[in-house]
């Protein structure tokens, strides 16, 4: 276990984990944000935590359909390519 604590990676991402959650209290703590959809009619509330943590499950399956359609996209070329051609085993004189 005392090999786990010296690890860089475990300091790095344990910082980052309370980083993200500092962000989300300390916005947390803030006044909603008003989102006028139609004037004086619909008027839509939010958290600011609320808009960060949507944004970034947006953002992230954004980025993994993204990947997913490159991928995709880019197997299908290859398979398609033709092939390369071999070497040849014999030498000129």
């Amino acid at each position: 276990m005392s090999e786990f604590w010296k690890r860089p990676k475990f300091w790095a991402s344990a910082i980052v984990i309370l980083w993200i959650a500092y962000i989300v209290y300390a916005n947390f703590q803030l006044e909603p944000v008003e989102i006028r959809i139609v004037p004086r009619l619909v008027i839509l509330q939010l958290r600011v935590s609320a808009v960060i943590i949507g944004a970034a499950i947006f953002g992230s399956v954004l980025t993994i359909a993204l990947q997913f359609v490159w991928r995709r996209r880019s197997s299908k070329n290859g398979s398609q390519s033709a092939a390369a051609p071999g070497s040849s085993s014999s030498t000129v004189a």
